[in-house]
């Protein structure tokens, strides 16, 4: 469970003292400091008045806040944090390849392996009509060596595991640890086929 910081403050006003008690991360006040919201906010490709629509302020509110003139409210400090850091957080739509070439299930295997070849790809996103039902890989191909690939279909010889389908919203972050096990996730925008990312994909990162 996250702790809860609790701060109290005496403000004498004329003859009487106020307590005011704040209750949060006081923490996210100290770090934002003038120069790290504007580097924050260059970081994360925004301008003044873009970050200022997303945290529910006016523009000025922001140039006053990179101009030191100004201390934000404990709420405002954590919003535009959180949208900061939304912003700079990279995405599977930010290094998948977009508009993959794909094949349909019913198509010979000799018709996949010649798209590879002449693409030099290492895999496929095969469909059957408008639905995604796999991918077909280099190893698929290898594995089937022996028969005669104009004979079999791509749906004979594609991986029969599933592919991981992930929304192009997902951090990238969670998609590293699947290449471990997968040579491929693709991507879908509200279900459609919009992407795939590979290992090559992958060096983008560095």
């Amino acid at each position: 469970m996250q702790a809860i910081n609790v701060f109290g403050f005496l403000i004498p006003v004329g003859n009487q003292i106020i307590i005011l008690i704040i209750i949060g991360n006081i923490d996210v006040l100290m770090q934002l400091t003038p120069e790290r919201l504007q580097q924050l906010r260059t970081e994360a490709g925004m301008t003044q008045s873009e970050l200022a629509l997303e945290v529910n302020v006016s523009q000025s509110y922001i140039a006053r806040l990179e101009k030191g003139t100004l201390d934000p409210k404990l709420s405002v400090a954590n919003k535009i944090v959180e949208v900061l850091t939304r912003r700079t957080e990279v995405l599977c739509g930010d290094i998948m390849t977009p508009n993959p070439i794909t094949v349909d299930a019913r198509d010979t295997a000799a018709s996949a392996v010649r798209v590879m070849q002449e693409r030099n790809f290492s895999q496929l996103p095969v469909m059957r009509g408008t639905q995604m039902v796999g991918i077909v890989t280099e190893r698929d191909v290898i594995r089937n060596l022996q028969h005669d690939m104009g004979r079999l279909s791509v749906q004979a010889v594609m991986s029969p595991e599933s592919v991981p389908f992930l929304d192009a919203s997902t951090p990238v972050d969670a998609v590293v640890p699947m290449f471990q096990t997968y040579q491929a996730v693709l991507v879908h925008n509200q279900g459609r086929l919009d992407g795939i990312i590979t290992r090559s994909d992958l060096l983008k990162l560095t």
